[in-house]
């Protein structure tokens, strides 16, 4: 099975990040080491190498997931989980402990 990536959705969301950040393309060029022709190209759905990916998202301060959430290759389990963990991180103990207690009652629940 080949997965595919939709690089011009990955592009568009580069750009968008970009603009949100103040930068113009020759400056995130410089600070992801690629000439401002290549960083337009990928703006507009060039396939990119994952180490490539991985620079833009250092820079632009983004999770790799960002620039590829509604394309195939990241599955929307992987997202949910990193949204749970994420909000999990800002409960305090009390909290965690009444949602341990939750998530215990609905598995239960779900065996019957």
């Amino acid at each position: 099975m080949k997965i595919e990536v939709d690089y011009k959705l990955v592009g568009r969301r580069i750009r968008d990040a970009r603009k949100a950040m103040g930068l113009t393309q020759e400056q995130l060029a410089e600070q992801v080491d690629l000439s401002n022709e290549w960083v337009s190209q990928l703006e507009k759905g060039k396939k990119l190498p994952l180490d490539t990916l991985m620079r833009f998202s250092s820079v632009l301060d983004k999770d790799p997931n960002y620039f590829l959430i509604d394309t195939p290759f990241v599955p929307s389990e992987v997202l949910i989980n990193k949204d749970i963990a994420r909000k999990l991180s800002k409960c305090n103990k009390k909290t965690l402990n009444s949602i341990n207690r939750i998530i215990d009652i609905l598995l239960e629940q779900q065996e019957d």
